[in-house]
């Protein structure tokens, strides 16, 4: 082959190399790039993100003696950052951490109302954080891109990351989501809020400065006693005046030596209660109002600022005060734990599905309450010749069976004392009732069902032909009267013939089979 010749294939033999090893060279590198970018994950960094306030936090607990790693761990801080924070304390700034939909003040406020429940027995759910968020922002009228003013996922778990000294964890508890309580859950309740009192220096306060609050129905017309009547007779009868169904609540605070706060009464009113109810209100009581009538959050915080407090001050009692309350309470909101905790109210929560056991107000009070507020509003019918108790007539009423109430300081320490929380002491608790069996069956209740109602026609059918009797032997003048008094709701004619008059409802209103 001539030289030329073979100097040119040679030349294009070598470029045919250089090509086939570039080729592979490149192909090795972006191999190799590729299998460094698989092995390393290659992804565009974000730059993490964190709170102002983090910052902060971090900086004070190294200034403390942390390690700037723990700090930066803690909370959620790159450590660079931190270390340039820490040289130049002075160039503090959140340039890395986006706004946030709330204000500084209001996140502060969360955190703490979070903090403030865990500590005191009563830790906030995911659930009820959100709730009490919207329920902060529209009581604050701050605007918020969120639907409604509640926060959604996206607001909560940023919320998370920006403090990271909040947990989300399973409660120790697990009788907070079931109906039975352990004798294990009450002990581990005590020694959890008995270290808490300890370190507030709150564990042997005087019982004046110890408080429980809590709830029950009053019905406008209560249930009555067992009547006396023939021997041997099959069916009696105690009819009440046509509203036995209608009731609201009340609210009723006591300390354990027995004193009474003034109480709160709810109606059932979407706006405001009428003036001539406001009217008849005792001075210094709480008249609150909902769609339902029951207690909600925001009548619950109108009690405790505008009723509460200033007759804690009016009377002259040393804080910080405790108060207890139900554990399924949701009325401890941020504004109420702000307000709590600027005037030194501990708002401790009972534990879930105990109240039982460890309420005072519930295992002492409302009992004989009850018997005394049937007896009250019977002799307050006939003083005030009325045969149907009115909502105006409820304040003054409930006034006059409370004053009346015999025993009244004893009967509240014994409660205090049977629940163990003045003193405090967990072995007062009666643990035995926990492991009392139900008495009855779903058969046996299906069976009385039957027979109630087997029982209640009868009486109907009865009632009918016992009312035809009792009117014919009445004068047409005296059965005219009894129709205007029932039409009017009022009795005028005199104290004689009201007994006779009750007893022609009584019959009534059981003919009707009402």
């Amino acid at each position: 082959m001539p030289a030329k010749a073979k100097k040119k294939k040679n030349a294009t033999k070598n470029k045919k190399k250089k090509e086939t090893l570039s080729t592979v060279k490149i192909k090795g590198v972006v191999k190799k790039v590729e299998k460094s970018k698989k092995k390393k994950g290659w992804k565009k960094e974000k730059r993490k993100q964190y709170s102002h306030e983090s910052l902060e936090k971090a900086l004070q607990a190294v200034n403390k003696g942390m390690s700037y790693r723990k700090a930066a761990e803690m909370f959620g801080v790159p450590p660079t950052s931190l270390h340039r924070t820490v040289k130049n304390p002075h160039k503090l700034k959140s340039k890395s951490s986006p706004s946030t939909v709330l204000p500084a003040n209001i996140e502060q406020d969360i955190i703490n109302w979070i903090l403030y429940r865990a500590e005191r027995g009563n830790p906030a759910t995911k659930t009820e954080l959100l709730d009490s968020v919207q329920n902060y922002i529209q009581l604050e009228g701050t605007k918020t891109p969120f639907n409604n003013d509640r926060p959604g996922r996206h607001w909560y778990e940023k919320f998370r990351k920006r403090h990271p000294e909040i947990t989300l964890r399973t409660p120790q508890h697990l009788s907070m989501i079931r109906a039975s309580v352990t004798e294990e859950d009450i002990r581990g309740w005590f020694e959890e809020i008995g270290s808490h009192l300890k370190n507030k220096n709150l564990l042997s306060i005087h019982a004046s400065r110890v408080f429980n609050c809590d709830e029950t129905n009053i019905q406008f017309v209560p249930k009555s006693d067992k009547v006396l009547t023939e021997t041997g007779a099959r069916n009696s009868y105690k009819i009440f005046d046509g509203c036995e169904k209608e009731s609201l609540t009340a609210l009723f605070m006591y300390s354990a030596d027995g004193t009474r706060a003034p109480p709160m009464i709810m109606f059932k009113y979407k706006e405001v209660v009428p003036s001539n109810i406001l009217k008849k209100c005792p001075v210094g009581w709480g008249i609150g109002n909902s769609e339902n009538g029951w207690m909600t959050t925001e009548t619950f915080y109108e009690y405790i600022t505008n009723v509460f407090y200033p007759w804690l001050v009016k009377k002259n009692i040393e804080f910080p005060i405790i108060v207890y309350l139900d554990g399924h309470s949701s009325h401890v909101t941020i504004p109420l734990v702000s307000f709590c905790k600027e005037r030194q109210i501990e708002l401790i929560a009972l534990f879930p599905n105990a109240t039982h056991i460890m309420q005072p107000l519930d295992i002492a009070l409302f009992h004989p309450f009850k018997d005394l507020w049937r007896k009250t509003v019977m002799k307050w019918k006939v003083e005030n010749k009325i045969s149907k108790l009115k909502k105006e007539h409820i304040p003054v009423v409930l006034e006059e069976a409370l004053n009346s109430f015999d025993n009244e300081k004893q009967i509240i320490q014994n409660g205090f004392k049977a629940t163990g929380l003045m003193p405090f002491n967990p072995n007062a608790i009666e643990y035995n009732v926990l492991h009392k069996k139900k008495k009855t069956k779903k058969k046996d209740q299906v069976d009385q069902q039957l027979q109630n109602q087997k029982s209640d026609c009868q009486e109907t059918e009865s009632m009918k032909q016992h009312l035809l009797t009792f009117e014919k032997n009445l004068s047409d003048d005296v059965l005219q009267t009894f129709k205007e008094a029932e039409a009017s709701g009022k009795w005028d004619q005199g104290i004689e013939k009201f007994a006779l008059f009750q007893y022609w409802l009584d019959i009534k209103k059981a003919a009707s089979g009402t």
